[in-house]
């Protein structure tokens, strides 16, 4: 189930995911920064983002000054965030790339981040590893590291259905509900977007096509992150509205 056709398809309307895609964009800059400082010190400028998406989190960043490079597998969210950074007058390069191979030099970067629960669409702890490893290959040496992802616990059966609502949206002239839903298998679980017609017609309004995440929980996230060498790792919360993990490289 690819990842590339999921946010590809997902891109045009990715902002519909939060009530204020905006107010979103400013909060997590600020976050991320705080974050950042707090970590790291001030003396971070140069940020690598391998999960750009559309732009929630390297938008803000840019905004607030760091000089940050987004790479993303799907052409389609590359697409929208260069779009999204050029509409606003901002200086976000943003380039095709998959987290496990990137294409930058060694130790070239302040700051990695992987946000937004990007990391668990590798499906297993070996291709995690891969490229949590090309994440400290990037870093200079005392530069870290900022992954916000879910709080998994255990599975539940296989074959559950989840739905989970993200409340009413309006696309064009029509307003629904948009949901995700979830269908597990063992520790993978299937995902689609769905905006659903809020008139009781049932209509699909926008959708995705599936894909698959790896319910890792964070705790195996941060001992895979400490066997490739990162120090100092910890688990944040409230930073994010997700955990977040930071070390350092």
């Amino acid at each position: 189930m690819s990842v590339v056709d999921f946010y590809d398809a997902l891109a045009p309307w990715y902002h519909l995911v939060y009530q204020d895609w905006e107010t979103v964009i400013a909060r997590q800059g600020d976050a991320l920064s705080a974050l950042i400082v707090n970590e790291w010190g001030s003396g971070v400028r140069r940020v690598i983002d391998v999960s750009v998406g559309v732009g929630t989190q390297a938008l803000g960043l840019v905004a607030k000054g760091y000089d940050l490079v987004g790479s993303d597998i799907a052409m389609g969210a590359v697409r929208r965030a260069a779009d999204e950074s050029r509409r606003r007058g901002l200086p976000l390069q943003c380039l095709v790339a998959d987290m496990r191979t990137l294409p930058f030099g060694d130790r070239v970067a302040d700051a990695v981040i992987a946000c937004d629960n990007s990391l668990p669409h590798l499906l297993s702890q070996d291709q995690i590893r891969i490229a949590l490893a090309e994440f400290i290959r990037c870093l200079r040496r005392g530069g870290g590291c900022v992954i916000s992802l879910r709080d998994y616990g255990t599975p539940p059966a296989d074959g559950t259905e989840e739905i989970k609502e993200y409340g009413r949206r309006r696309w064009g002239n029509r307003l629904g509900g948009l949901r995700q839903v979830w269908r597990w298998r063992r520790s993978l679980y299937d995902v689609t977007f769905e905006l659903i017609a809020s008139d009781g017609s049932g209509d699909v309004l926008l959708s995705t096509p599936p894909t698959t995440y790896f319910a890792v929980p964070p705790a195996v996230v941060a001992e895979l992150m400490q066997e490739v060498g990162f120090t100092g790792v910890r688990r944040v919360d409230g930073a994010l509205f997700q955990p977040v993990l930071v070390g350092t490289g």
